[in-house]
């Protein structure tokens, strides 16, 4: 082959792993190490016997599927979980947001028989539905729960490598409840979710959380 072919193709092939190598890649892989710091020594106020957290649902979509929010009413599956820990409904809602491409991953991960503890999810990501959200019921109570809504694993384009979040306790508006055992109240119409203030999850600065999430991303 002649030299200048032989220089030609070199090039070439230098070209192509140059672009191989920045190339950004469309999917990934996040390890949600979620750990609950939620117990009698950090949340003293009536807090119950038998405390636990319920399996873990999580889900990875676009900005059009929402698990849950701040101000907005909880919908039927977010209901059964905050009130009794049973993924079953939101489960058959992300398979609809599924069918119209808005979940990309969906997975129901093990409770927390005891707290404190810690639990690991994996869920997969691509550039269109690139958000993670999860709940879990926090237990025994009315209807609350904890988990973050619609997290972005994206910034400037690029995948983040790890991110560390608080966990917060939720009320999700459909129980009239007010503390961790009360009877059944079912909330008509239903209220908005919102942050709970109660002096359950209040210290002496403000509130204060149940946990942390860390989303690690994986090779």
């Amino acid at each position: 082959m002649p030299r200048v072919a032989l220089i030609f193709v070199a090039a070439m092939a230098w070209a192509t792993a140059a672009h191989g190598q920045s190339a950004k890649p469309e999917t990934a892989r996040y390890r949600l190490i979620i750990e609950i710091t939620w117990r009698a020594a950090t949340h003293p106020f009536e807090f119950p016997a038998k405390a636990h957290l319920s399996p873990f649902v999580a889900a990875s979509h676009t900005g059009r599927y929402v698990m849950f929010g701040d101000g907005r009413t909880a919908s039927s599956g977010l209901e059964l979980v905050a009130e009794n820990g049973r993924p079953t409904i939101l489960m058959q809602e992300i398979a609809e947001a599924r069918r119209r491409r808005r979940v990309l991953d969906a997975v129901v991960g093990p409770d927390l028989t005891h707290v404190p503890g810690k639990v690991s999810l994996t869920v997969r990501v691509d550039r269109r539905r690139s958000r993670i959200s999860f709940v879990s019921m926090v237990a025994p109570s009315p209807d609350w729960f904890t988990g973050v809504a619609g997290i972005e694993m994206r910034s400037n384009g690029r995948w983040i490598e790890r991110l560390t979040l608080p966990l917060w306790a939720w009320d999700a508006g459909t129980d009239s409840g007010e503390t961790f055992r009360a009877t059944n109240r079912d909330t008509q119409p239903r209220e908005s979710v919102r942050l709970l203030a109660t002096l359950h999850f209040l210290g002496d600065f403000g509130l204060r959380a149940v946990g942390r999430v860390t989303f690690v991303r994986l090779p």
